[in-house]
């Protein structure tokens, strides 16, 4: 099993609330952990759940309306021994409780949290977070101070921890790891370099974590900026360096490592683009140089050799077939 995508739509629909609610609970303690889970009466219960597993780990989108979450000591005694480390995302304050420690979350806050200790929480409203669990003996082995507290903010400023929270999306949405287990594997130890660096690991450790985890999230940054803005002819290293916050060289380091030049990755994306027009018969009407300016070429010659070189065909005999 590799991933889970569930929702309260997939519950029956004839059964009450109290019993859609019920019925979820059950399903789910094993990932979640053993707890008392209260729903918000005054709302209609409604979750959303998306999980994916990478290994020993996992990462998680969980939205619910439950209203209290406690782990008692009985709760603890035989369940996991893991550190969440989760990104809070609900419009409503939540106060989470860990032993004497209590935390007032607002929308983007962030921690680290010992759950194998008792612990509540409340929210007035939806709770929704992106968590990312770690078991706690593997990573107080390169982060022995990491439960020094029950409960830890994370500093948003830690570029880790924003690479981090960007990461869990990536890792949930990427279809690319359904089919490609070596792949899963890169990315889960990419992972919990991320968390290790983002609950403060230093000396050796924190070296390893950023030469693997937080260039590769830089790198991804990067490469999303490149992807969404290619067909823009002003793009320039200079522009995605400015907008992920990194050096013009050690972006082209970073590029230049991934096995492909910032230009050699803006020409594909930009004749791939073209092709896909050309090969449109809704767009057999728009000439080959306004294909041409919308995939992102200010040159038409240019842009004429590029396409053969890269095809085999100039743009009008590739449009022919």
């Amino acid at each position: 099993m590799q991933k889970i995508d569930f929702s309260s739509d997939n519950l029956p629909t004839h059964l009450s609330d109290r019993d859609r609610f019920r019925l979820w609970r059950d399903m789910w303690m094993e990932q979640l952990g053993a707890a008392e889970i209260r729903h918000a009466e005054d709302k209609p219960f409604a979750t959303a759940t998306k999980m994916r597993f990478l290994g020993d780990l996992r990462v998680g989108l969980f939205q619910t309306t439950t209203e209290y979450y406690v782990r008692t000591r009985r709760h603890v005694a035989n369940d996991r021994d893991e550190i969440f480390v989760g990104f809070y995302r609900s419009p409503k304050p939540q106060v989470w409780s860990v032993a004497d420690c209590d935390v007032s979350l607002q929308r983007g806050d962030a921690i680290a949290c010992n759950i194998a200790q008792p612990c509540r929480s409340f929210t007035d409203g939806v709770t929704s977070w992106a968590l990312a669990p770690i078991p706690r003996a593997w990573l107080l082995r390169l982060v022995p101070h990491a439960d020094d507290r029950p409960v830890t903010r994370l500093d948003l400023a830690n570029p880790a921890v924003r690479h981090l929270e960007s990461t869990i999306d990536f890792l949930i949405h990427s279809e690319e790891l359904d089919h490609a287990p070596a792949l899963s594997q890169q990315a889960g130890t990419a992972l919990a370099d991320l968390i290790m660096l983002a609950v403060g690991a230093g000396g050796e450790a924190a070296e390893i974590a950023a030469a693997r985890g937080l260039r590769a999230a830089r790198l991804r940054e990067a490469i999303a900026v490149i992807e969404a803005r290619y067909a823009d002819p002003a793009l320039s290293t200079d522009t995605v360096a400015r907008t992920v916050g990194l050096s013009r060289r050690y972006l082209n380091t970073l590029l230049l490592e991934s096995g492909r030049t910032f230009a050699e990755r803006v020409l594909e994306l930009r004749l791939q683009k073209a092709c896909a027009m050309l090969s449109d018969v809704r767009k057999d009407a728009t000439k080959v140089s306004d294909i041409a300016l919308a995939a992102g070429f200010n040159d038409v010659s240019y842009f004429n050799r590029r396409f053969r070189a890269r095809f085999g065909a100039s743009p009008t005999q590739y449009r022919g077939g």
